[in-house]
């Protein structure tokens, strides 16, 4: 049972992470695309956590989201709810 627990825990942790990264992955490849800026400027953008701009983009509840001097189009369907 223990054994079984762990690994519930463990497969449960490598999904959450694959999340964060295909999320990380999408606003960078946002940024590089709408903004013209390079990979590295493109990763400078992407600040993890709950306030963080990968979060930040992937929930915006308007057309677009504005990081730093770049103003990125959402795609998410948050982006148009009610309209």
């Amino acid at each position: 049972m223990r054994r079984l627990s762990v690994l519930a825990i463990f497969a449960l942790t490598l999904v959450s992470t694959g999340v964060q990264a295909g999320a990380k992955d999408d606003f960078i490849n946002a940024v590089k695309t709408q903004c013209k800026k390079d990979d590295a400027g493109a990763k400078a953008l992407a600040t993890p956590g709950r306030s963080g701009n990968v979060i930040k983009f992937k929930t915006c509840s308007g057309a677009t989201i504005e990081i730093g001097d770049c103003t990125l189009q959402c795609k998410d369907a948050s982006s148009s709810i009610g309209g």
